[in-house]
């Protein structure tokens, strides 16, 4: 019986730390100051970058997609990858109306 026991126990341990390990990585958006650009949105997160200027962001790893809100809408701008346990920089800046990106790393 406790033989049973503790391999149940075992066994329920291997799965949560195995659900532990989530692959994810970081993406550092940065706006140049002085430029305003519409809401940005990645992924499900709305990204406010008005106060700082620059925000990071943990993202599960795999393509991403930069997007901005116009008229209601979501357009997207810019596609990039984030690997594990990596830093992907989104500089955003504006040229005329519509919102610029550039990937680092």
């Amino acid at each position: 019986m406790r033989r049973a026991v503790r391999a149940a126990c075992a066994s329920a341990m291997l799965v949560t730390l195995a659900a532990c390990q989530e692959d994810t990585g970081y993406v550092e958006i940065k706006v140049a100051p002085g430029f305003v650009v519409p809401p940005l949105v990645l992924g499900a997160s709305r990204v406010d970058t008005s106060k700082a200027g620059s925000t990071v962001l943990r993202e599960k790893v795999g393509a991403a997609k930069l997007e901005y809100e116009r008229d209601g809408r979501r357009v997207p701008f810019c596609e990039f990858d984030v690997r594990k346990n990596r830093i992907v920089t989104v500089a955003v800046s504006a040229f005329g109306r519509d919102p610029r990106c550039k990937v680092e790393g």
